[in-house]
């Protein structure tokens, strides 16, 4: 990478978390003026300032470098990866699960609607051929 490649990364992630020059210039104990020029590249980063630039954003010096985070272990990342979805299907799962059970739930309180209006219609029907067969007599 060059150098204005890290400094435009620089800025960048100084942009990204919302710090002015003024911010990472205090933070570096060194003025203003002398921040914008490292920004700028009249003044060369150095490996002081550009480790502090780094531990100051909360980024490695290597993303600082490439502009992105570099994988370390593919096969570390692919777990991470796994696990995460695996744990995003188990809170789905749990959620279908869920409502499953507040589903059933509504059958049986539906089922014990209908056993009572059952109920109700053989009673109103007692009454009506009750009633029909007084007015038979």
């Amino acid at each position: 990478m060059d150098e204005s490649t890290i400094r435009e990364n620089l800025r960048k992630a100084r942009e990204e978390r919302g710090f002015t020059q003024a911010i990472m210039a205090d933070t570096l104990d060194i003025s203003v003026t002398a921040y914008q020029k490292i920004e700028s590249g009249k003044t060369r980063i150095l490996n002081k300032n550009f480790s502090r630039c780094a531990e100051a954003l909360g980024v490695s010096m290597s993303e600082l470098v490439n502009g992105f985070v570099p994988v370390k272990d593919a096969a570390e990342t692919f777990a991470d990866m796994k696990e995460s979805y695996g744990m995003k299907l188990r809170v789905q799962e749990n959620g279908y699960l869920m409502e499953i059970q507040r589903r059933d739930r509504e059958i049986e309180r539906l089922n014990e609607i209908i056993k009572d209006k059952d109920v109700a219609i053989e009673s109103q029907k007692m009454l009506i051929d009750q009633l029909m067969s007084r007015f038979k007599d």
